[in-house]
């Protein structure tokens, strides 16, 4: 008698996996999260050297403005001091523009410091219009450009070009006293006539430390040009690229003009403060020409990253408007339609539908091409003009007062 074979039985639950496979269960679940999650931002560039040392002084104890107060009030009493020991003047009869000169690393460090960070402020209120289109890369969705990376790029300068900007300040520093500064007595032009000018010792060791401070601010002063070339640069980018434009979602569309106003009237302030703490440079023709360019380069900062979405929203209002008009036209069309049938009926709805048209287009008229407030360029303007009028107004009473 044969033997059947015991065939399981098609209730039989099938076996449980036994507790080795646990492990492999938890790494796949592992694998298939860390898929999932976006990947790590990587920076496009490394952070430049004055990237480092703002981050330095930001990780010192307390507020950062009081960093850079400190730094200005001993960049003052090196420079001062300097000049004391050198026999220069006596303490107590300081010179405004020792006090400038000492302070203005200081100043220009912590204006990029709060530029860096009025931009970042100004693209998270920016985010409702941001548009970051995606792309297919190697199968997958990727963004083309991440909001950690535009953060990035307005924050933070590219290493070799600060670097050149660093070294042309330095030059800039070394040609401007030859060309403006005058020996007295003579027509001739040289470094050591700034010294005399400024009332500087020429001591050797007094010269060396003052050469060294002006060389690191001239640097500064140079990271300050392209810093604010490269982030007004960046601005401009962000709204030609990457808005999504709504003409009635425009206070968004404000932000940026913030960081724009600070740099403009940051470097209308440095420009006034020069002239104030040395008036002779007013009798300078190259100082005076400086000083135009300088005031003309702060409306031009204002306005330059800012003319871009002018555009766009110009050519958006342009075409609501001719949009608001075809829908008037119709409507108008049908009208003429009904009053030629002598079809009167529902003319009540055809009267409301031609005033509301009419309220849009008067609506649409008046919605403002320019992304800033009303009273930014007023503000802005108001800074620039009145220290010139000021200014004009003593000239003329110095001319025609005996």
């Amino acid at each position: 008698m044969s033997k059947r074979k015991s065939e399981p039985s098609p209730s039989a639950s099938p076996a449980r996996p036994g507790p080795e496979t646990e492990p492999k269960r938890a790494a796949r679940t592992r694998a298939a999260t860390a898929s999932a999650e976006p990947p790590a931002f990587t920076p496009p560039y490394r952070p430049s050297w004055y990237d480092r040392l703002a981050r330095r002084i930001d990780r010192l104890p307390g507020p950062s403005w009081l960093a850079y107060l400190l730094l200005g009030v001993v960049g003052m009493l090196v420079l001062v001091g300097v000049q004391v020991l050198a026999g220069a003047y006596q303490p107590g009869k300081y010179f405004l523009l020792h006090l400038f000169l000492g302070s203005q690393v200081a100043y220009l460090l912590g204006l990029m410091r709060l530029l860096d960070r009025s931009a970042a402020a100004a693209l998270e209120t920016f985010r409702p219009v941001l548009h970051l289109p995606r792309r297919l890369r190697t199968g997958q969705a990727d963004e083309a450009t991440s909001l950690e990376e535009l953060r990035y790029r307005l924050t933070t300068l590219p290493p070799r070009p600060t670097l050149w900007a660093s070294l042309a300040g330095v030059l800039l520093g070394v040609v401007i006293p030859l060309l403006v500064f005058r020996i007295p007595g003579t027509t001739a032009h040289s470094l050591a006539a700034a010294f005399v000018w400024g009332r500087m010792s020429t001591e050797p060791g007094a010269m060396a430390v003052f050469l060294i401070w002006m060389a690191f601010s001239e640097a500064v002063a140079g990271v300050f040009i392209y810093h604010s070339i490269h982030q007004l640069r960046e601005i401009s980018r962000i709204y030609l690229t990457f808005t999504r434009v709504n003409l009635y979602r425009l206070q968004p569309l404000y932000a940026f003009s913030v960081p724009a106003a600070l740099t403009a009237g940051g470097l209308i302030l440095y420009n006034y403060a020069w002239f104030a703490v040395g008036p002779e440079f007013l009798n300078q023709p190259i100082s005076i020409a400086l000083g135009v360019f300088f005031a003309t380069a702060a409306a031009v900062i204002f306005a330059w990253p800012l003319l871009g979405i002018h555009r766009r929203l110009v050519a958006e209002k342009r075409l609501a408007l001719a949009e608001s008009a075809r829908r008037f036209e119709a409507a108008a069309a049908e009208l003429h339609q009904r009053v030629d049938k002598k079809s009167l009926i529902k003319m009540d709805d055809l009267n409301k539908t031609l005033a509301s048209l009419e309220l849009e287009r008067a609506a649409l008229q008046r919605i403002p091409t320019w992304p800033w407030d009303a009273g930014t360029p007023r503000g802005l303007a108001v800074t620039l003009v009145l220290p010139l009028v000021i200014w004009l107004a003593q000239y003329l009473l110095q001319r025609l007062l005996p």
